[in-house]
């Protein structure tokens, strides 16, 4: 099921968390050296997928305050000498 979601889905991130949180008990309660490693492999894997949707949510973020910025600055411009082509 799980390798049928998208990779970044919101779904898929948080049910590899739980996927996380259940090999790291395991880990513990067993003593259990493999369900710790896949445990790491997976937490490593799943913090680089939300770092990369965290930059691209910021680049966005950005992007649109820059156009706001822009359409502002043509509004003012517009505002203080009318006669200005748009």
């Amino acid at each position: 099921m799980l390798s049928r979601l998208d990779e970044r889905a919101s779904t898929r991130l948080a049910y590899e968390q739980l996927l996380i949180d259940c090999d790291r008990l395991a880990a513990r309660l067993l003593d259990d050296v493999a369900a710790a490693r896949r445990a790491d492999d997976l937490n490593r894997h799943t913090t680089l997928v939300r770092t990369v949707l965290a930059r691209e949510s910021h680049q966005r973020q950005r992007r649109g305050v820059r156009l706001l910025d822009e359409q502002r600055e043509r509004f003012q411009r517009r505002r203080r000498d009318p006669g200005t082509p748009r």
